[in-house]
């Protein structure tokens, strides 16, 4: 008898936590500015005014997301090479050309619609030189909101695919991936848009109310993609569906996984809708954006670090350990930290509008 024994090398994971943070708050910033478009090509007041907290969401997290990604790439000869040497048929590489496209659609379109309003409001003495001159560049507006909007769909497109075409991981290898990721997204962006117009920009009742309505349709549209993905995959039995259920039915984690993700996205559903019956409900709705965004994040956990530790060959999981320093635990907390940040910032540009603060009245009602 012949024994072969085999002897599996120590090695780290693939993806760190940087990457969670990356895709957790690019996704963010593309939704958000993918509703910033909407609010520039759809007249109407409600998706107008919609405009100033979706910017705060899409800026704030648009700047940080690249500072994750370059954490994440550890090397800053690996993002110098995405350009010196581009491969179309990685999406990575495809990746590095779509996030600066995105970007620069996302600042150009804040510059633009922050100077339209300073022009017709009064800018702070501070940023006087930016409503300077007599241009307008109200005829540039559109093209470049239709540059965001292009930038916003290929990062929803190119991360969910980014994850999925990895064969090698059969929970990722789905298109319905792409399509989670992106509805999620969505989730998590109009959280935290509520909570900015709740608590930031305080915005009227009724512009609180359209984007709570918003918020229940995104969270209905990711239940039916999870439903989505579980029926077409035991239809036909796709390699994705078929490594879940054997993860279920083998080990407990993964089980309160499910558990967990069916009661939250239930809870926060029933708890939205009941919000909407009330003005006073409506004005405490923003008190779902913390675990609305947990939520978001969890998904992403789970997508790209909890997955890793499910062998490729072989039984059981393998074990990890959220290190304490900047690739772990530090890291996560300095991201949000930095986001924080920004977001204590950024409102004392966008805020100036008027629109946003129609009266002091409106304000009080606004907090119940």
């Amino acid at each position: 008898m012949n024994i072969a024994e085999i002897i599996v090398p120590q090695q780290e994971v693939a993806w760190l936590p940087w990457a969670v943070q990356y895709f957790f708050l690019v996704g963010m910033a593309a939704t958000a500015a993918i509703l910033v478009a909407v609010g520039e090509f759809v007249r109407g007041g409600r998706w107008q005014r919609l405009q100033a907290p979706a910017l705060v969401v899409a800026i704030s997290t648009g700047v940080i997301a690249p500072i994750a990604l370059l954490a994440d790439l550890h090397q800053p000869g690996r993002f110098y090479h995405f350009y010196t040497d581009i491969t179309p048929w990685s999406w990575m590489s495809l990746g590095a050309l779509i996030l600066p496209v995105f970007m620069t659609g996302l600042l150009g379109y804040w510059v633009l619609w922050q100077r339209a309003v300073f022009k017709a409001e009064g800018a702070p003495r501070w940023l006087a030189l930016w409503a300077a001159g007599n241009w307008s560049g109200q005829a540039l507006r559109p093209w470049i909101a239709g540059v965001m909007l292009i930038g916003a769909l290929g990062i929803l497109l190119y991360t969910g695919s980014e994850v999925m075409i990895v064969k090698a991981r059969a929970l990722w290898h789905t298109e319905w991936m792409i399509v989670n990721l992106a509805l999620t997204a969505f989730m998590a962006s109009l959280a935290a848009i509520v909570f900015t117009q709740a608590r930031i920009l305080a915005a009227t009742p009724g512009d609180q109310r359209l984007t709570v309505r918003l918020f229940v349709l995104a969270l209905i549209a990711t239940g039916v993609g999870a439903v989505g993905w579980a029926v077409t995959g035991w239809i036909s039995g796709s390699v994705s569906f078929q490594a879940f259920l054997r993860l279920v039915e083998q080990f407990a984690y993964w089980r309160i996984v499910f558990a967990l993700s069916v009661a939250v996205g239930g809870g926060l559903l029933l708890a939205a809708l009941w919000m909407l019956r009330t003005p006073r409900g409506i004005a405490r709705a923003w008190w779902l954006a913390p675990l609305a965004l947990l939520a978001a994040w969890s998904f992403r956990w789970a997508v790209l670090m909890d997955v890793q530790s499910v062998p490729k060959y072989g039984a059981g999981l393998y074990p990890y350990h959220l290190p304490l320093g900047s690739d772990g635990l530090l890291g996560i907390l300095g991201v949000f930290g930095l986001w924080l940040a920004v977001l204590m910032i950024l409102p004392g540009i966008i805020a100036n509008c008027g629109a946003v603060h129609p009266n002091p009245s409106m304000r009080e009602v606004a907090h119940g």
